[in-house]
């Protein structure tokens, strides 16, 4: 079967002081979880991402400008009946945001899996069937940034296993891990992963639709 339907998963280290902002703050994880869902498909408005999370737009405007400003970017602008509109998108959709606390804990903001907190509460693909997990990480094996040296390895498996992720690990294990390793250096990570071979991303997809046919719309989704 040839696979033509892919998705690029990123990933990238995340300065502290905005990871804790998050961390600590359901109402921004809410906002930046429902900017990417509602934005599969196309850019929104800030008043429909009010609308869709439930609360006042000045309330969502502030979070947006003040707290979560390196998050979200304008897509385009519009003039409707002499206002000016602004449709926004995520600045780095599907990205997986990482930053290495002490005592090595990684912690993990996945605004489109709704996951923030510790690795070791678990990643989107820790719901996998370990037959698709071995597909995931055959598929990415060749990515340039799993090239790593034995020592990087090593290092990689030790902050695995403080983690509590020792067993064999989920393509989310190795993208983030990669980073984790990586991130005195300033490096990213982007892996291709395909929809069809991907349990969270057909989940997302069918979400996504059913909840576009129960607002009234028929328009096809895509990753």
């Amino acid at each position: 079967m040839h696979l033509t339907m892919g998705c690029l998963i990123r990933a990238k280290y995340i300065d502290p002081e905005i990871c804790i902002k998050v961390l600590n703050h359901r109402l921004r994880q809410k906002i930046l979880h429902k900017l990417e869902v509602e934005t599969i498909e196309k850019p929104i408005t800030k008043k429909e991402l009010a609308d869709a999370l439930g609360i006042g737009y000045s309330e969502l405007l502030y979070q947006l400008n003040n707290q979560l400003k390196g998050f979200w970017k304008v897509k385009e602008e519009r003039k409707k009946r002499g206002a000016h509109e602004e449709f926004i998108v995520p600045s780095s959709p599907n990205t997986v945001y990482v930053m290495l606390g002490e005592g090595a804990t990684i912690y993990v903001l996945d605004p489109l899996a709704n996951m923030f907190g510790k690795m070791s509460n678990g990643t989107r693909c820790d719901d996998c069937s370990n037959s698709q997990k071995v597909k995931c990480l055959e598929r990415t094996r060749s990515e340039k940034c799993f090239s790593f040296t034995p020592e990087e390895k090593r290092r990689q498996e030790r902050l695995f296993s403080a983690n509590n992720r020792p067993d064999a690990p989920t393509p989310m294990d190795r993208i983030i891990g990669c980073v984790a390793l990586k991130s005195l250096e300033g490096d990213e990570c982007a892996v291709e992963v395909y929809e069809a071979e991907c349990h969270f991303l057909k989940r997302i997809r069918a979400s996504s639709k059913k909840e576009k046919r129960s607002s009234g719309s028929s328009n096809p989704v895509s990753i």
